[in-house]
């Protein structure tokens, strides 16, 4: 198998400098992206045919530039497969990769795995998340710099986080700013972690860059603002919102809503330190540490797979990393606030229509199995990764049991998997 490539999932910034750190070692690397251009959610590139642009910090695109250089240089010692989405192992071993521009499941053998799928976005849920018009900040993030263009009518931004106020502000230059944004935590009075972050560097920046265009726009920042619920009518939506004890009504024609990111690691095989085909997590999959991060952290997982593989290492950015770790505890601590209680009408399960009320008629006691066959909780299309972590908050637990991942990472169809087809790398 030493002819083998090693895999990088994940097109963004971790994988591919993971990629082109291994392709610069000597290594043949298969780069595998589910969109059709690398860049992940950052650094997310105009689709194709879009006439407007997003702005974007200078930092940012120049560190892509750099990487997309690199990628180049190359050449054909990184094969690169756009539209592509990594579906798990096999029972040989092989590495299940669902090509849907053919329509066809692959199956490859590959030398060693770098998986570096990023972060998920975390919402709390609330009576009428589920509506049209209610989003999350992070998806529409990713629209609007594909586009270039943002939703038409009324935006209310709401949640928790710094993300908070990119998506604002960068709402706001594409000429829509939001009528208001709702943050939950009160962080101007954590005065430590302000102190803290006043080490943060260009992110510290960057966010300022974010709050002067606010400003301008003269868009309402409320800390201290908790989501109850939202409601549709023939106008639009009407969100309830508590702050400092007084409950008001809002008007919206879209709400974008954000509770921060965690490491996507549901279900990804991560292999024993001996096993024959190593598989390491890099960037936000492995550990939420931000966009400039995320390329060390790449550069660090390609360090680990050729000391696996008994090959030159590259020079280690464990100082940094060590340093954006700093801010993202700030950050956590800037922003950490109590969640409000769910009512029970709140759609807890949004592939099975289940709400916080089915969850409550269960057992006191009910068993892992009989939340899943009795309540229907993680039996949908998205297999628990949503409804898993709030059951898991709703169980006192740390991390979700109820709901196990299964097989396959992502949803496939029955005729990709009738048209698998294997490499030759084994004979």
């Amino acid at each position: 198998m030493s002819d083998a490539p090693i895999l990088v999932v994940g097109g963004g910034p971790a994988g591919t400098s993971a990629a082109a750190t291994l392709a610069e070692a000597g290594l043949p690397v298969l780069l595998v992206e589910q969109r059709d251009q690398l860049g992940g959610a950052i650094h997310r590139q105009v689709a194709r045919g879009a006439t407007h642009a997003v702005h974007a910090p200078a930092r940012h695109r120049r560190n892509w530039a750099e990487l997309a250089q690199r990628v180049d240089a190359a050449g054909s010692r990184i094969e690169l497969c756009t539209g592509t989405v990594f579906l798990g192992v096999d029972g040989d071993g092989r590495h299940l990769l669902d090509d849907r521009e053919s329509g066809r499941v692959v199956a490859r053998s590959v030398r060693a795995a770098v998986i570096a799928v990023g972060a998920v976005e975390k919402i709390h849920p609330f009576e009428g998340w589920d509506l049209p018009g209610v989003m999350t900040a992070g998806g529409a993030q990713v629209l609007l710099k594909e586009t270039g263009v943002p939703p038409t009518g009324p935006i209310l931004v709401a949640g928790t986080g710094p993300l908070l106020l990119a998506v604002s502000a960068q709402l706001a230059k594409a000429g829509n700013p939001p009528v208001a944004v709702l943050e939950r935590g009160r962080p101007w009075v954590r005065f430590n972690s302000l102190l803290r972050m006043a080490w943060a560097g260009p992110q510290l920046g960057e966010a300022a860059s974010y709050v002067a265009t606010l400003l301008s726009h003269r868009v309402p920042y409320r800390t201290g603002a908790d989501i109850l619920s939202v409601r549709e009518d023939d106008v639009g939506l009407e969100i309830r919102v508590r702050r400092n004890g007084t409950v008001h009504r809002l008007r919206a024609r879209h709400m974008l809503v954000h509770d921060g990111i965690e490491p996507n690691r549901v279900g990804i095989p991560l292999s024993d330190p001996g096993g024959a085909v190593p598989v390491v997590l890099a960037g936000d999959g492995r550990e939420v540490l931000g966009a400039d991060a995320a390329i060390l952290d790449g550069r660090r997982a390609a360090r680990e797979i050729l000391a696996r593989l008994g090959m030159r290492l590259p020079e280690p950015g464990e100082a940094r990393l060590t340093a954006a770790r700093n801010v993202q505890a700030a950050l956590s601590d800037l922003f950490r606030s109590a969640l409000p209680e769910p009512t029970p009408e709140t759609l807890i399960c949004r592939c099975e229509a289940r709400r916080l009320s089915d969850f409550r008629s269960l057992p006191d006691d009910a068993s892992t199995r009989e939340i899943r066959l009795m309540g229907r909780f993680g039996m949908g299309v998205c297999q628990g990764r949503f409804c898993g972590p709030t059951i898991a908050a709703l169980r006192g637990e740390a991390v979700p049991s109820a709901i196990p991942p299964r097989w396959p990472l992502r949803p496939v169809s029955l005729a990709a998997l009738a048209d698998l087809k294997t490499d030759d790398l084994e004979s």
